[in-house]
């Protein structure tokens, strides 16, 4: 798809920098990365991003369990999300199945805001916020996840891929994202795919 971008986002903590995605851009741009502080982990919200191979930094890779397998085909360093710790709380790991088994989303608190991740089962295709729903996915459980996600609280929403041009983040309030994923949730149920 031409017309998409995906990308990486380097977001800082008390504790130092995370990488949100994996996407070209991460090698691309590794020598500027490395000047702002490198990357102490690299949090994949699902296996699908492993296409892209394992970074050129020195980075640890992590991926739900469920995900595993399929992103070691390509990044035989990756290791089980789960075992990833942090000891600033600032990210919240959201197991949000449906899109792939084991997706995640990552929910960060930054000042006043809180982020929401939401890989590419959440982004926005012509200003419309949509659901990706694969051969893979289990529409059940991608449903009963975006339930768990419409109840969130967050104000910005940053998924990892987006159609060229469009914003991105996305910017939000409280009640226009939740009736905007219960909108997702509503074609679900009726059988559409996004």
């Amino acid at each position: 798809m031409q017309d998409v971008e995906v990308r990486s986002y380097l977001i800082k903590t008390d504790k130092g920098f995370i990488a949100i995605y994996n996407s070209p851009g991460l090698s691309k741009d590794k020598n500027a990365i490395v000047e702002l502080g490198r990357p102490s982990a690299l949090l994949m919200s699902h296996w699908h991003e492993a296409m892209y191979k394992a970074p050129e930094l020195d980075i640890a890779a992590y991926v739900a369990a469920a995900d595993l397998s399929q992103t070691k085909a390509s990044m035989s360093g990756a290791v089980d999300l789960a075992t990833y710790l942090r000891s600033d709380n600032t990210i919240e790991i959201i197991s949000t199945p449906g899109h792939t088994a084991g997706f995640s989303m990552f929910l960060w608190t930054c000042g006043n805001h809180r982020v929401l991740f939401s890989g590419d089962m959440i982004w926005s295709h012509h200003n419309r916020w949509e659901a990706v729903v694969l051969d893979e996915s289990n529409r059940q459980k991608y449903i009963s996840s975006l339930e768990t996600i419409a109840r969130l609280d967050f104000d910005v929403l940053v998924p990892w891929i987006s159609m060229r041009g469009e914003q991105y983040p996305i910017l939000s309030d409280r009640p226009s994202a939740r009736n905007k994923i219960l909108r997702i949730i509503e074609r679900l149920k009726g059988g559409e795919v996004t």
